[in-house]
């Protein structure tokens, strides 16, 4: 129980931060998405302390000038061939200093997904930046781990991954998938937004992708022996350990949202 209080107290708190810094505005939404990937960097070079490689930091450097272009492109239009300096400094990197994991992640797990996560504020109406969209997902993403993790304390015992997730039941992934869908149902008669199918499709990415995303970072900590990347958020870990769903979940929502633009 104290657990629970504890982990229900850090949720609260950290949520409250995210959707001020969305409703805030842009600006802050931008300065939010930096400090996260930053932290999320710090853990991930933390894990994977033993591969050696001075580095590490510089090829982190490129998806930090990811997010900004990333706003600058949506918010004042600047020309997305801008984009690409990022991934060719990038890649430059790699090509320069060799390939570490640690290197190939900070772009490709994280600067991505959060660069992705920030641009859903402009994927509706006229561009301009809106605010429900990147906080109606995101709460998507929290309302199904929460249902799952709830789900599967209270009523789980058939093991999903006993190897990579032991704490996963079949029990908790469809309480997070129930949720999830109602969650998605109830978003659109509130908002209107983008149509019920297309909220339907983005609830199935939640469930499917969240899940995809929180075994991808389970297991990375099983190979590393590490059972949480940080300790920053008491009763949940570290910051990954936190958005591990959303970073696979807001790729494939900006992708979504896109190929229904041409299509529609």
């Amino acid at each position: 129980m104290k657990e629970l209080i504890l982990r229900t107290l850090t949720g609260i708190t950290l949520i409250v931060l995210v959707a001020g810094s969305i409703l805030l505005g842009p600006e802050t939404f931008l300065a939010a998405s930096l400090v996260f990937y930053t932290l999320s960097v710090i853990e991930l070079h933390s894990v994977f302390h033993k591969v050696k490689s001075s580095r590490r930091w510089i090829q982190a450097i490129p998806g930090f000038l990811l997010i900004p272009l990333t706003y600058a492109a949506l918010e004042y239009r600047l020309h997305p061939i801008w984009l690409a300096a990022p991934a060719g400094l990038w890649l430059f990197s790699i090509l320069r200093w060799g390939i570490n994991l640690p290197g190939i992640l900070s772009f490709l797990w994280l600067a991505l997904p959060y660069s992705s996560f920030l641009a859903l504020g402009w994927l509706t109406g006229d561009y301009a930046f809106r605010s429900q969209l990147p906080l109606a997902v995101i709460a998507l993403v929290w309302v199904n781990d929460t249902f799952a993790y709830l789900t599967g304390t209270l009523v789980g015992k058939h093991k999903m991954t006993p190897l990579l997730s032991p704490g996963k039941t079949w029990e908790g992934f469809v309480g997070g998938a129930i949720s999830s869908l109602l969650g998605g149902w109830i978003i659109w008669r509130i908002t209107g937004m983008l149509g019920a199918g297309t909220w339907m499709a983005i609830s199935l990415i939640v469930v499917s992708l969240g899940f995809a995303g929180d075994l991808f970072e389970s297991g990375i900590k099983r190979t590393l022996k590490v059972k949480d990347t940080g300790k920053l958020l008491p009763g949940h870990g570290g910051i990954l350990d936190r958005f591990d769903s959303l970073l696979f979940v807001a790729p494939a929502v900006v992708i979504l949202i896109l190929l229904l633009k041409l299509l529609i």
